[in-house]
């Protein structure tokens, strides 16, 4: 209750303001200071704050990466299986899709265009491969500039756990992939946001 009651707080301060000192917390929330050096060092890990030393502690701005990185730790927890994830990642991709087209820029379909070449140059070499499989859909969401899904592309890095991606391993499969992403580029590219939709749940859904 306590830990909700000062994160309730920090919302209402601003990115880079400066918390009271562990003292004046201690005694605006009743507690005792060793409570609050507590709560301090947790929100800290969560990257919600940030010690300077000598000149105290102040709100942050949490990386997305960090907050997908707790919320893929919360999911593993609670149990979510393979099929929640594959669901969410076609909501996830799916929603995307008129934002790519809108958004996506040459420099962006260069870099996505050099993910796919590497990846068809690595058929021999299948951890790479799939490496560079997962960057193709998380550049996708980048993409987007939208910081949410960002955070939610978490799930999509799940997915590529090595305990679901083993039968994924083989050339063949690779090969399938990049062509997969080719047409992807294609639809892109020509602002085909129907036929996209099609090929990227064709994509997902046979995993």
């Amino acid at each position: 209750m306590l830990l909700k009651t000062v994160k309730k707080y920090i919302t209402t301060l601003k990115i880079g303001d400066k918390l009271p000192n562990e003292l004046e917390l201690a005694v605006k929330f009743k507690v005792s200071r060793g409570t609050i050096r507590e709560i301090i060092s947790h929100l800290t890990m969560l990257g919600l704050l940030e010690r300077c030393t000598k000149r105290g502690t102040f709100v942050k701005a949490p990386d997305a990466g960090d907050i997908g990185e707790t919320l893929s730790l919360q999911l593993q927890i609670a149990g979510v299986g393979f099929e929640e994830l594959k669901e969410t990642r076609l909501f996830l991709e799916l929603a995307q899709v008129p934002l790519l087209i809108k958004l996506a820029t040459p420099v962006l379909i260069d870099r996505l265009n050099a993910l796919i070449d590497s990846m068809e140059q690595s058929l021999d070499n299948p951890e790479q491969a799939d490496a560079l499989d997962l960057e193709f859909h998380l550049t996708l969401m980048d993409i987007t500039g939208n910081r949410v899904l960002k955070v939610f592309s978490q799930v999509i890095t799940m997915m590529f756990d090595r305990k679901y991606r083993n039968k994924f391993l083989n050339t063949a499969a690779i090969k399938k992939s990049a062509d997969d992403h080719r047409a992807m580029m294609k639809y892109l590219q020509n602002g085909d946001c129907e036929n996209l939709k099609t090929l990227i749940i064709n994509h997902i859904q046979p995993l």
